[in-house]
């Protein structure tokens, strides 16, 4: 009776590790395709399958290193890619096209009086900053010397102490 459920189970052991294979496989080849970053991670999240079970199997997660090394050396080829590439160059000459229209437009003279203005309140945050920073260096000296004449009177106790037991024997 054990026998038959043994097989059953070594059978369905072999199925399920077959259908993990190939959806890992299949998860390669999506990546592949789509030019996305080849990681034992990637293909893992990709396949639906723990990071483990890769390292599990020596030469599926050798093949997915190679990969990996293979786009460290090779760009990336194919229809998406270049589609990808051509989206961004064309979103980068549509901000460039924006940023001389803008500056196309602003006027010299409203520039010089922004810049004035700008200078003006970067003087006077400049001032606000310096008095603030003269006085926490003050503060800063008044905690030093109240934290070093706390420091002798603690010594001119422990010395009166010491003398004291002294004096006692």
């Amino acid at each position: 009776m054990t026998e038959p459920k043994l097989a059953g189970l070594s059978k369905a052991s072999q199925q399920k590790k077959q259908s993990a294979l190939l959806k890992t496989e299949k998860a390669i080849a999506r990546l592949l395709k789509d030019c996305q970053k080849i990681t034992i991670r990637s293909v893992a999240k990709e396949a639906g399958v723990s990071v483990s079970y890769i390292y599990k199997y020596p030469e599926l997660a050798y093949k997915i290193q190679g990969l990996r090394e293979r786009q460290k050396y090779d760009p990336p080829t194919g229809d998406r890619s270049i589609a990808k590439t051509n989206r961004k160059e064309k979103q980068l000459q549509k901000e460039a096209n924006t940023a001389r229209q803008t500056n196309a437009k602003s006027n010299r003279s409203s520039s010089a009086q922004q810049l004035q203005k700008e200078n003006a309140r970067l003087t006077a945050e400049n001032q606000r900053l310096q008095a603030e920073l003269e006085y926490t260096r003050q503060q800063l000296e008044e905690a030093r010397k109240f934290i070093l004449n706390k420091q002798k009177e603690i010594e001119v106790k422990n010395t009166t102490k010491v003398i004291r037991k002294i004096e006692k024997k």
